[in-house]
């Protein structure tokens, strides 16, 4: 549950990035007279094959593991006492299948852009990079109106009058940190680039500031993968400590006796939390290869323009700094609002969920992700400052 929106988010984006990477490929079948139905057809066979692939070795995995890895985090629980893993042959057609569908639905979008891009366009400009679209796709609004479905859904299962009798009925409002950012990724082509802006400007005197705002709002042109993997994890994360805070504090005002049964164990936050951030994970690094040419030319541009690599290394650490504190910005605003949503269910003022936001524990997300953008600006400045720039900008 906590993974699926992860999985989603960074199999279409990686996708995309990777199929914009080999659309030459794809625009030589459409030269040669292969329709763009097959080659559609094609992309989504590939992407399907890659996830039975990764599937297979994630339950390989999952078998060898699993047991291990659940007998080490849950052996002194005594809600667990006795409970035994299944990873048996039943299991597998069902968690293919997911797998499966996970992998079409995501590589769906690639597949209509492989199959759509002109041939000759992409020939003509080999370099030519994805356009983030800066307006609301038919996908995305079918995106937002089913978070917003959800989320109304879990605010309609609440009703206060009965909330301090019945307080099991407000355990719902936990889906609230997975709908509100699945919300916000939505509409991350028009949200995004003002908050970019926004959160950036009191130093944009600075020349390397200056630089490195405008690489990242032309980053933020090209594609949205950066921030979206850090939205989505960190919101995740933050959301669900924040909205445990806020229903200890509702059951401590209530004087219920459950007001300090919120605390969530980290073993359990592991088991939680661990596959969507692993996942972000994997999403960035595979952003960070697909976009190393691209951030070659940008530096030997910026070498060739007059710029030391020392104002290199720091355009690039400062650009990193920018993607990272725009997407925990809008985590931030994701947290906030499903706060403030589940405390007007139950009853509670805007001070109570403002004070409940808890975005610590997603401050280690922010900082590896950060660290990873770092590396991935840098080693393609390494790189440029060893060699001549003129060579990068001949590819």
């Amino acid at each position: 549950m906590f993974s699926a929106l992860s999985g989603c988010v960074v199999l279409s984006s990686t996708a995309r990035g990777s199929i914009f990477s080999l659309r030459r490929t794809y625009a030589l079948w459409q030269v040669i007279n292969i329709p763009p139905a097959v080659v559609g057809f094609a992309v989504i066979v590939q992407i399907a094959l890659v996830g039975v692939f990764g599937s297979c070795l994630g339950l390989a995995l999952c078998w060898a593991s699993s047991p291990a890895v659940f007998s080490a985090l849950f052996k002194d629980i005594d809600l667990f006492e006795g409970v035994r893993l299944l990873t048996g042959l039943s299991l597998y057609p069902a968690v293919m299948g997911v797998s499966l569908l996970v992998s079409v639905l995501g590589g769906a979008r690639a597949a209509r852009a492989a199959a759509c891009a002109p041939p000759v366009l992409a020939l003509r400009d080999e370099r030519s990079v994805e356009g983030a679209s800066a307006r609301m796709t038919p996908l995305r609004w079918l995106a937002a109106l089913a978070a917003c479905a959800a989320a109304a859904w879990c605010v309609s299962t609440v009703d206060p009058a009965l909330a301090p009798v019945d307080f099991g009925q407000s355990t719902w409002l936990v889906f609230l940190p997975i709908a509100i950012p699945v919300l916000i990724t939505a509409f991350s082509p028009v949200l995004l680039p003002r908050i970019l802006r926004a959160v950036t400007c009191p130093l944009s005197r600075w020349t390397a500031w200056l630089l490195a705002r405008r690489s990242a709002r032309h980053g933020l042109t090209q594609s949205l993968s950066i921030e979206t993997f850090l939205v989505v994890a960190m919101g995740i994360v933050a959301g669900f400590y924040s909205m445990m805070d806020l229903m200890g504090r509702y059951a401590t005002a209530c004087d219920l006796p459950i007001g300090s049964g919120f605390d969530l164990d980290p073993r359990l936050a592991c088991v939680m939390f661990a596959g969507p951030v692993i996942l972000a994970a994997v999403g960035s690094c595979a952003n960070v290869v697909l976009a190393l040419r691209v951030r070659e030319r940008d530096a030997s541009l910026l070498e060739v323009w007059g710029a030391t690599p020392r104002q290199v290394c720091v355009v690039s650490v400062l650009e990193a700094f920018m993607h990272v504190v725009t997407a925990g910005s809008a985590a931030l605003i994701a947290v906030v609002l499903s706060n403030m949503i589940a405390a007007h269910a139950l009853g509670l003022g805007a001070g109570s969920a403002t004070l409940s936001v808890r975005f610590a524990p997603a401050a280690l997300i922010a900082v590896a992700g950060f660290v990873v953008l770092v590396v991935a600006e840098l080693m393609p400045v390494f790189r440029v400052i060893r060699v001549a720039p003129v060579r990068f900008l001949n590819e």
